[in-house]
C-alpha cells in the first residue's frame, strides 16, 4: 500500500503557490509556478510518501520517475 499525504496551499502570489503537507511529521513544502511550469522543493519531508493536492487552477498530481 502506498502512503499518501495531502498538500494544501498555505500562501500564493499571482505567479506562485506555496503548498505544505498536512501530515505534522512530514514537513514537505513546495512552491509551484502558475503561469509557467516550475516546481521547487523547499523542504523534502517524507520522500517515500505520495503527495497530492490542489487549489483553483493549480493541481499537484503524481509524478512518475523512471
Amino acid at each position: 500500500m502506498e502512503l499518501s499525504h495531502e498538500m494544501v496551499c498555505e500562501a500564493e502570489t499571482p505567479s506562485e503557490a506555496l503548498f505544505v503537507c498536512t501530515d505534522g511529521a512530514c514537513g514537505r513544502r513546495v512552491v509551484v509556478g502558475k503561469g509557467r511550469p516550475a516546481f521547487t522543493v523547499i523542504d523534502r519531508g517524507d520522500f517515500a510518501a505520495r503527495h497530492v493536492g490542489g487549489t483553483g487552477g493549480v493541481t499537484m498530481s503524481p509524478v512518475l520517475i523512471g
